[in-house]
Formats: structure tokens, C-alpha cells, sequence
């Protein structure tokens, strides 16, 4: 199983050395081990971060969470594992509403390790 806070947390990284006006928060949605990361400027938040990990980018329900974000105007970036990659774009392709974007871990530089203990 992956440690998807270790993911969150480079996410994160990139974001703040990118762009270092951005305020980033997360959330971990811990039965089904994947989180969200909410973007803010000084005028709110403009978007969110979907982080995957192997157990829950499968998961029913999943590409309506991020066609309600993206119905409300926001960016919406869904990070998957390498493996998941290809069925993650067929499932946004074919279901997502709005400008939603599927990256892997492997295309943003993102090492994913796995749980401990």
C-alpha cells in the first residue's frame, strides 16, 4: 500500500517552490488512502488535487468528487499511480465534466513509497 501523505506532501512541495503566493492545504481520507489537496490565493481557493494511491483511484464515485470541484469553477488535477495512469484518462474522458487533469506519480517526479508498519 502506498503512503500517500508522503505523495500529498511532495505534491505540495512543487506547488509552494512553483509558485510560492499559493497557500495549499490537505485532507487524508484515510479507509480508502487517498487525499486532497485544496490550491488558495489571497482571493480563496482556485482548484484542487486529487492524490490517489493503488487502493483508491478505482474507487465508484470517484470522477463525480471531481466533476463537483470542477462544476464549481475550480482547477481539478487527479494524480494516480504509473499503473493506473491509462484507465484513470478513460474513466475522465469518458465521465468527467469540466477541465480535470490525470497525471501519474512518475510524470510529475513524485517517488511513492510505500506504508510502514
Amino acid at each position: 500500500m502506498i503512503d500517500v501523505e508522503d505523495v500529498i506532501l511532495q505534491r505540495i512541495d512543487q506547488l509552494e517552490d512553483d509558485d510560492p503566493e499559493l497557500e495549499t492545504d490537505y485532507e487524508l481520507i484515510a479507509p480508502l488512502n487517498y487525499g486532497v489537496i485544496t490550491v488558495l490565493t489571497e482571493e480563496g481557493m482556485i482548484g484542487a488535487e486529487f492524490v490517489e494511491s493503488d487502493l483508491s483511484w478505482s474507487r465508484d464515485g470517484a470522477v463525480d468528487e471531481y466533476n463537483e470541484v470542477a462544476q464549481d469553477g475550480m482547477y481539478v488535477v487527479v494524480i494516480v499511480p504509473n499503473d493506473a495512469y491509462f484507465d484513470m484518462m478513460g474513466r475522465v474522458t469518458r465521465r468527467g465534466k469540466g477541465h480535470i487533469e490525470v497525471y501519474s506519480y512518475e510524470s510529475l517526479g513524485i517517488l511513492s513509497t510505500p506504508m510502514t508498519g
